[in-house]
């Protein structure tokens, strides 16, 4: 076996002060990043929509009975959120950085032995920071990481020493996952990595068989295992009616569902193609670029007279461009994780092809494998997955590519009887300087994007201090028209509804439920991604099952996405008429105008309608 340490004497450090951080000082700094950052920003959609999930698990299922999809993630949250109730949303918002350190913990001692510790940890603070702007609250994404991470540690090392009970424990873990996230059941395809590991590891051919059978039976133990919990606490029902959901929204109800249904089929997979090829392009034309210009510059300073001059500035006046860039925002959060997946996935075509450590491609194949497959449950694929499933592969990248010293090579061109050679090399000094300043400016990206905006508030940290008038919400601040807007609702719905009565919170603004104590009259608390079809039927059935007619709260402009700066700037147009919602908002108009409707209030961002029937002449 190779000497998994060799590097820390072979290769010279590039960034000396983290070799002077011990692990447990840098896990530190790695949680109170992330703490100082969930003060800041409100979001009323997927926030909401998970908060209400863990408020209501327990005590009203069926109020949330959509999530139940996600039916562990709101076993573990809905513990969670009952021990720091007392915080509200900030306490769970507490959870996701107790959940991301957990992460960085466990990857960081699956990789340790095989990595140069410095490259390690820088490779760790880049995946943390391209969570930069993500949900900050505990949600099915950085839980099914954590439990992937565990995977992988219990089937790497059952692996390594042929120990059955680690095997079986992996097994156990993926088939606890897919409760996490339905599409986690793609890591059943983990199988692979066992007969990977044969091809590496030839000696433990005999074992294949036994191991495979070892990991199903874990699987299957899981199953078990969680289906009778759910049994025993009333909740089978409810999340086999959760799966038949998830099953119609896979299947287009026309035929151009197939492109605007986010869960369809067809839609996943030419979303998983396309974010790939994205991703290479990135990748490609940057590396290209890098390497285009080093050379440039080294010819420059060889053969122009004050040449060092004139390539130090056209270097720095490259590098500013790129933080103007940056600071601009023409190169996003978005482009940076784009070029990162590109750059994991050229990359490792050296990796598994070059004598590098075998243990090493081994944990690859675990990282790529994650890369791949995590996406492909995701309605917008690497757009909201893809920062997720970067934890074992781009340290590992990142050690590879920082590792390289110097790449030589000879370009001859024959042209009739006439021979052209060029020298192609980039000394070991050109790399250095061309890793550490990549390295800062991927640094400088992260951490400016971070500062700039929080998932869907998307606004400077220095406009958020002023606070939300929950309790639910304390702790919390966002912009000042945003407060302004969210309080008056709060303010005014107070007269119409109290905590645990049924609201009708339409379309994106599931955080009402939350911020107010009061229960979902749909079986999903985020009715933007349903289809018109079945909003109709979950409408339908909600109104039979309650025989109530609830108050009606409705968001007058965009609040996610593109139009994240409400509301200080509101996207132009009338929101009712977006095309995407249109279906939709015709079927509740028809059962506004059905009840007698009537709106009582509004603001620039929300209006409340209460029915004209009573509720009692319905009974």
């Amino acid at each position: 076996m190779n000497n998994p340490n060799s590097r820390d004497i072979v290769y010279p450090s590039l960034f000396p002060f983290l070799n002077r951080i011990n692990p447990r000082l840098f896990f530190i700094l790695i949680f109170a990043l992330q703490l100082i950052l969930i003060f800041q920003g409100f979001d009323l959609s997927d926030e909401g929509f998970l908060s209400i999930f863990y408020r209501r698990i327990f005590s009203d299922p069926q109020s949330v009975s959509y999530n139940f999809m996600f039916w562990l993630t709101g076993v573990i949250g809905g513990v969670w959120a009952k021990i720091f109730s007392p915080l509200g949303l900030l306490g769970i918002r507490l959870g996701g950085v107790v959940i991301n350190t957990m992460t960085v913990i466990l990857t960081y001692n699956l990789l340790k032995k095989y990595l140069h510790p410095e490259y390690l940890k820088i490779g760790l603070v880049l995946v943390v920071l391209c969570l930069n702007n993500d949900i900050k609250i505990l949600n099915y994404n950085t839980l099914s990481s954590l439990f992937y991470i565990t995977t992988v540690f219990s089937l790497y090392s059952g692996l390594q020493h042929n120990q059955i009970g680690k095997i079986f424990l992996g097994g156990f873990i993926v088939g606890l996952n897919i409760f996490i996230r339905a599409p986690n059941i793609l890591e059943l395809g983990l199988v692979l990595g066992f007969i990977y590991h044969y091809f590496l590891f030839p000696e433990f051919g005999n074992h294949l068989l036994k191991q495979i059978i070892c990991f199903f039976l874990g699987f299957f133990a899981a199953l078990i295992a969680v289906l009778s919990v759910m049994y025993f606490l009333g909740h089978f029902h409810i999340f086999l009616e959760s799966l038949k959901l998830l099953f119609t929204m896979g299947k287009a109800e026309r035929v151009r569902d197939i492109t605007e249904n986010s869960y369809g089929l067809s839609r996943l997979i030419f979303i998983f193609w396309s974010n790939n090829v994205q991703s290479l392009k990135y990748a490609l034309f940057t590396s290209g670029t890098v390497l285009i210009t080093i050379y440039l510059l080294h010819e420059i300073r060889v053969n122009l007279r004050h040449g060092k001059i004139i390539a130090n500035i056209i270097f720095s006046i490259l590098i500013l461009s790129v933080l103007f860039l940056i600071i601009t925002h023409w190169i996003s959060h978005f482009v940076v994780l784009f070029f990162q997946t590109g750059l994991i996935l050229l990359t490792s075509a050296a990796v598994l092809t070059s004598p590098v450590n075998k243990q090493v491609k081994m944990l690859l194949f675990f990282g790529l494998f994650f890369l791949v497959t995590f996406p492909l449950g995701s309605s917008d694929g690497v757009f909201t997955a893809g920062r997720y499933c970067l934890w074992i592969a781009l340290p590992v990248i990142v050690d590879y590519l920082l590792s390289i010293r110097t790449v030589r090579n000879v370009l001859v061109i024959h042209r009739d009887k006439q021979e052209f050679q060029k020298k192609l090399w980039f000394t070991e000094n050109q790399f250095a300087t061309t890793k550490r300043t990549l390295v800062y400016l991927l640094l400088f990206a992260g951490l400016y994007q971070l500062y700039y905006y929080p998932f869907f508030d998307r606004r400077d940290r220095s406009e958020m201090h002023y606070a939300l008038q929950s309790e639910n919400l304390k702790g919390i601040y966002t912009t000042k028209g945003r407060a302004l807007a969210f309080n008056e609702l709060l303010n005014e719905s107070r007269k119409y509804v109290k905590p645990n009565d049924f609201v009708l919170a339409y379309d994106h603004i599931a955080m009402y439920y939350f911020a107010t104590n009061t229960t979902p009259f749909l079986s999903n608390s985020l009715p933007s991604v349903y289809s018109a079809g079945m909003f109709r039927a979950d409408l339908d059935s909600s109104f039979e099952r309650n025989r109530i007619l609830p108050a009606v709260i409705m968001q007058k402009i965009g609040t996610t996405g593109d139009a994240s700066k409400w509301p200080e700037e509101i996207l132009p147009g009338n929101y009712a008429e977006n095309v995407s919602n249109l279906d939709r908002n015709l079927i509740l108009d028809t059962f506004l105008i059905k009840n007698n409707y009537k709106q009582v209030w509004e603001n620039v961002a929300f209006k409340i309608l209460i029915p004209g029937k009573t509720n009692e002449n319905l009974k």
